[in-house]
């Protein structure tokens, strides 16, 4: 994999996919590809498969209709295909199309997301505007406790920072068995929570 210093480094890109709820990795892949811009789509697949698999369906509303799977992806993952490919699979994404600056002043455009939604916007315009509804703002500061503390345990409290094995599928199994036991561990802790009356 190309590094910042324009060598090359012998490594491997981790995916995960993780609940809301209770923080269980859904999907999980590994791939060669420096950056997540063609990732989006294969977890989403890997996702609705497993749901399949496991006999969850999605959501549905009061008219028993399928309601789409919000999902939170950060600006590594965004192109407009991706956007229109998981809407698609099923899902609502919302995707950052930049970088997040922490604790930035909105401008008054951007607090109105109907700007964005005329005919002249761009898809990308209008994934942004998406974001910073209150809904979109919600969903993504969400993001912050679901699926970044997966990898802050995985990474700082199980000690995990490296691949042993070495070749795509072999690290591939790694990856896949790392994430099996974090889910295990999390199958556990909240089976054996004491319950809250």
């Amino acid at each position: 994999m190309k590094q910042s210093n324009k060598g090359y480094d012998y490594s491997f890109n981790a995916q995960a996919v993780v609940d809301s709820a209770n923080q269980i990795i859904v999907a999980a892949e590994v791939t060669r590809a420096a950056n997540d811009k063609q990732q989006a789509v294969p977890l989403a697949e890997a996702t609705r498969e497993n749901l399949d698999q496991a006999g969850i369906t999605p959501p549905q509303d009061a008219d028993g209709h399928e309601q789409k799977i919000p999902a939170t992806l950060d600006s590594g993952y965004y192109s407009v295909a991706a956007a229109k490919d998981l809407e698609v699979l099923g899902f609502d994404p919302y995707m950052a199309t930049g970088r997040q600056r922490h604790h930035a002043p909105t401008a008054e455009s951007a607090a109105n997301p109907s700007s964005a939604n005329s005919s002249s916007a761009t898809p990308k315009e209008k994934m942004a505007a998406k974001l910073r509804t209150p809904t979109g703002r919600a969903l993504y500061a969400r993001r912050k406790v679901i699926v970044e503390p997966v990898f802050g345990q995985i990474k700082g409290v199980r000690g995990f920072r490296r691949f042993l094995l070495r070749g795509l599928a072999k690290v591939r199994g790694e990856w896949r068995l790392v994430c099996l036991t974090h889910n295990l561990l999390k199958i556990w802790r909240y089976r054996c929570a004491p319950a809250v009356n």
